[in-house]
């Protein structure tokens, strides 16, 4: 698990350096944050520096139990998350992060029960947490992460202290990726994923402009010339969920281009294209 938190993630890093230094975190830590902000790696910063023998303040990353953190084998570390996506968090998964709560530090420290996606626990798996919520064990530190806090039980997230993780503007998202990737990025592949930076490297990096530029293009070309609907479902069929979202962004930019606006514009860079679809449209 990553350890090393991004520039936009200092905010509350440094909130929680204080909470620590002062022995006052609360157990029970809800960290909402979408999927591609790198929220992972600020739940692994905080999950290290619990574990550290030698630091309260910030992992040391010299003691055996940075060593082990790194090594991705730490024992008093356990995770839980769905098994596959778009599976749901089972509640023998849950019972078995509670069993892990309770039981002795094998590092004689503290323990950490991390949960990625934790409004994807089903209901008996959120009552079955809640249930060690209410009551928690001494010296475990648990982790929630969420990109829907509205989804997770309102008695689970009343048991939690919760935290909202901001996102870079998207100017300066943009040029992250542009540094991490050495190349130029287009404004709304940013805009495409909310903001989230590390969702926008993955896109690119996995050959996403490609498939969304001929998905866009099709389904513009099927609108103006009602011709192409094959086209359109095949490339709808082979992004997935991902093709839905695109198109319903596109709508809605037509729809902003048609009222005579232009803010929040998500395809920014596709403006004789969008207007061309908006005409087509009306």
């Amino acid at each position: 698990m990553l350890a090393d938190i991004y520039p936009w993630q200092m905010n509350i890093w440094q909130q929680w350096q204080v909470l620590l230094q002062q022995d006052r975190l609360h157990h029970a830590i809800l960290l909402a944050a979408p999927e591609g902000s790198g929220r992972i790696a600020l739940a692994g910063r905080l999950a290290k520096t619990v574990l550290c023998r030698t630091s309260n303040e910030e992992p040391c990353h010299q003691c055996h139990s940075c060593k082990l953190f790194d090594a991705g084998n730490h024992p008093d570390l356990h995770q839980a998350r769905p098994e596959s996506e778009g599976k749901q968090i089972s509640v023998d998964a849950v019972r078995q992060a509670n069993h892990y709560a309770w039981e002795t530090s094998q590092l004689g420290g503290k323990r950490v029960i991390l949960i990625d996606g934790a409004e994807l626990m089903g209901e008996a798996a959120a009552n079955a947490l809640l249930k060690t919520l209410e009551e928690p064990p001494s010296s475990c530190q648990f982790i929630l992460l969420t990109a829907a806090i509205d989804h997770l039980l309102p008695t689970v997230v009343s048991r939690c202290n919760k935290w909202k993780a901001e996102l870079p503007d998207e100017n300066v998202a943009k040029r992250w990726v542009e540094s991490a990737l050495f190349e130029s990025v287009p404004l709304q592949t940013i805009r495409l994923h909310r903001g989230a930076p590390l969702a926008a490297k993955a896109f690119i990096e996995n050959g996403g402009t490609a498939k969304h530029a001929k998905l866009v293009e099709a389904f513009c070309t099927f609108v103006e010339k009602k011709q192409g609907l094959f086209t359109v479902s095949e490339l709808l069929v082979k992004s997935e969920r991902s093709g839905l979202n695109w198109i319903s962004f596109l709508l809605l930019d037509a729809m902003k281009i048609q009222q005579g606006s232009d803010t929040g514009i998500v395809h920014s860079d596709m403006g004789d294209l969008l207007r061309l679809l908006a005409t087509n449209l009306a």
